[in-house]
């Protein structure tokens, strides 16, 4: 991680635990459980939402949509990714994207394959999608050996919108959920609970920043000896 991304980290990371601090931060339950099925017989399941109250006069009906997905081929390689990371970093990984410049909202799927994972996102511009993906992507760089991961920014205003306007649909699954499933749902945990751990982490999270800043400040001036 450069200086520079590592700076980028650490004001998401501030701004996000004042959004949590002030209660701007929302974690709705409205679409935990439900299953998304693409037009290729894939499903995945909404174990998380995220969701920033936006200020007066923000435009609603104007945005774009991230699509972000993983597959990681090995079963085995993807149960391991997905206790190691996407579990615990789900909720590390709250006070991050919320403080990034024009996040709305992001729903958090994961696919019926212990390795597959999609992540929709609600941003204000494509330029702030692009910044995101930008330094998602060299997060995730060390772990490019166990799969692929892509990214996409659709013209479309809101999540809704860029499922009823493709070959996608919703099915209320919170009736068939499978435990083996690991889905992780999460939608009757008190709002406190997620808001306090997520602040716990993000705090966490601003820390590793500081030191990995540090470090690289230090071995810039260093070289520069």
């Amino acid at each position: 991680m450069n200086p520079r991304t590592a700076l980028t980290f650490a004001r998401a990371a501030v701004r996000s635990v004042q959004y949590l601090l002030t209660g701007r931060v929302r974690f709705p339950g409205d679409r935990i459980g439900h299953v998304l099925e693409t037009p290729d017989g894939d499903s995945f399941v909404v174990y998380r939402e995220t969701e920033l109250d936006r200020p007066d006069g923000d435009a609603v009906d104007d945005g774009v949509i991230l699509v972000f997905e993983v597959d990681v081929p090995n079963r085995a390689k993807g149960v391991a990714l997905r206790e190691v990371l996407f579990d615990p970093f789900a909720n590390v990984a709250t006070p991050f994207f919320t403080g990034m410049p024009g996040f709305r909202r992001k729903l958090w799927l994961a696919g019926d394959r212990p390795g597959e994972f999609l992540e929709l996102y609600e941003w204000a511009t494509a330029e702030d999608a692009e910044l995101f993906a930008d330094v998602l992507g060299s997060l995730l760089e060390p772990f490019a050996f166990a799969g692929r991961a892509s990214f996409e920014v659709v013209a479309d205003d809101s999540i809704d919108e860029y499922v009823a306007t493709r070959a996608t649909t919703w099915r209320d699954g919170r009736t068939d959920l499978d435990p083996e499933a690991g889905s992780d749902v999460d939608g009757d945990e008190p709002r406190r609970s997620r808001t306090w751990r997520a602040v716990g982490g993000g705090l966490l999270f601003l820390a590793l920043v500081v030191v990995v800043v540090y470090l690289a400040v230090r071995r810039a001036d260093e070289r520069d000896r």
